[in-house]
């Protein structure tokens, strides 16, 4: 009977055993996944804030562009019209130190590196000048 009575004590222990490692891969497991979604969460949060900065810049060049057109339907002079800032403030020094530099004829690949802005709306802001020169 002693026999029998070790027996079922080891079978008990290597359950017991084999429950708590299956437990602690879980956890381990739960924990590798968390820090993934973390990770991704973050990346996509990173995300939407460069999208949130590139829609304000937008927005800006876009406004600029309307007041340009109605500058044009009105027949004011040749002055240029710089962008009304965002409401933040956040993008008003890097425009209106676009249109200044690029009103003192600096190249639009050097005002963008310069400002830490897009190639492309510099180049967008030069020839809306060069337009508005020209009308």
């Amino acid at each position: 009977m002693g026999a029998l009575l070790w027996q079922i004590a080891l079978v008990d222990g290597l359950t017991l055993f084999l429950a708590v490692g299956i437990g602690l891969w879980f956890r381990a497991w739960l924990r590798r996944e968390k820090e993934e979604m973390d990770r991704r969460l973050n990346a996509l949060e990173a995300q939407q804030a460069h999208l949130d900065r590139v829609s304000g810049r937008l927005q800006a060049v876009c406004r600029s562009l309307e007041l340009m057109g109605q500058g044009i339907k009105q027949g004011r002079g040749n002055k240029i019209a710089e962008p009304t800032p965002e409401p933040d403030g956040r993008d008003e020094d890097a425009y209106s130190q676009a249109w200044h530099m690029l009103a003192n004829d600096t190249a639009p690949a050097e005002v963008a590196r310069r400002l830490g802005m897009g190639i492309a709306e510099v180049e967008l802001m030069s020839r809306m000048m060069r337009y508005r020169r020209q009308g």
